[in-house]
């Protein structure tokens, strides 16, 4: 392999670290937070972003048979969750439809505080109805300015790669 490829290769990780952290992905996943069996259903809960923060954040639910293994997509899933210093409910329902994974049951909602939250996940299916809860611990929301370092930061990457490009073509005539 010709060093052009490798330090191109090199140069396409690093821009896929820097510019994709993990947390960010979306995967009808995140963290898992409970895996558990209630009745006949095994249920796995997810959260995303990892850590946990005020802000948009995504809970998703993988319901299955405990007998077979096989996913449950028509189980109808509710989301709810209680602040445990204002006391504030919210609930949400979670569907396929919001899942990218269409096995999960997703809901996607903007966490209004940081704290302690307490996790129920309601799942009514052809099992009879199954309840779990868990707790977890929001952080604080993101700074603004993660949000907006990408449109500030493509620039920096787009004169890196033409200074690369010029010190290989400079290599090359030589």
């Amino acid at each position: 392999m010709s060093y052009r490829a490798r330090a191109l290769i090199r140069l396409v990780l690093v821009a896929v670290f820097l510019l994709h952290p993990s947390s960010w992905l979306r995967a009808d996943g995140g963290a898992l937070r409970l895996r558990e069996r209630p009745g006949n259903y095994q249920i796995a809960v997810f959260t995303s972003p990892t850590p946990f923060r005020a802000g948009p954040v995504d809970v998703s639910v993988l319901v299955q048979d405990a007998a077979t293994g096989e996913c449950v997509p028509e189980a109808r899933v509710t989301i709810r969750l209680t602040a445990r210093e204002s006391g504030q409910v919210l609930e949400y329902p979670a569907t396929a439809e919001a899942a990218t994974n269409k096995l999960f049951h997703a809901a996607v909602f903007q966490l209004p505080e940081p704290g302690w939250w307490d996790v129920d996940v309601v799942v009514e299916g052809r099992h009879g109805p199954a309840l779990i809860r868990f707790e977890v611990k929001a952080d604080e929301p993101p700074p603004r300015w993660l949000d907006l370092w990408p449109w500030f930061g493509w620039p920096a990457l787009a004169v890196a790669l033409f200074g690369i490009h010029q010190i290989l073509v400079r290599r090359k005539v030589r």
